[in-house]
């Protein structure tokens, strides 16, 4: 890949913390919906939201990365796809828990959403992508890298979310 590897690893870094930011989401989603309690209520909203925001700089970074080493975007590819599809379906969860007045319910609803986003993500084919080029590489530097940028990308995630929460 050369020098395109460097978008990927940002692109990838992305994905990663916004997965991670889904996941822990719909863990808080699942565990309002068991304990009612508004403080999971708060931090899985504050978690959602700052995930929309990395998840939306990923896709920024695929776009970058598909110019760089696919020499254009490829809208249709499997993989692009689902990314706007779980940015949409995210967002309209995001929205959608605001109107509702019960707790356990939100929680549900997000953990519900997280759990068919990453089926979809997880079914999706792979065209132009590689399994997992960083994760197969014999260059112990690449996955080093990738390591310290995925722990930096969400470092960064936990702060934004560790400060909405103070600011409330």
């Amino acid at each position: 890949m050369g020098a395109g590897i460097k978008s990927v690893y940002v692109h990838v870094a992305l994905i990663w913390t916004g997965l991670l930011g889904l996941f822990i989401a719909a863990s808080l989603g699942f565990a309002l919906a068991v304990f009612n309690r508004p403080a999971l209520q708060a931090w899985m909203q504050t978690i959602g939201w700052v995930t929309l925001g990395v998840l939306s700089l990923s896709v920024i970074a695929s776009i970058a990365a598909q110019i760089i080493n696919w020499n254009g975007i490829f809208w249709d590819e499997p993989r692009s796809v689902v990314q706007f599809q779980t940015l949409a379906a995210f967002i309209i969860a995001q929205v959608a828990i605001q109107w509702l007045p019960w707790l356990r319910v939100r929680g549900l609803v997000v953990g519900a959403t997280v759990v068919v986003i990453l089926t979809v993500i997880r079914l999706a084919p792979l065209v132009l992508h590689p399994e997992n080029p960083i994760g197969t590489s014999n260059s112990s530097g690449i996955q080093f890298t990738f390591l310290m940028l995925f722990a930096l990308s969400t470092l960064g995630a936990g702060g934004v979310v560790w400060q909405a929460e103070e600011n409330k």
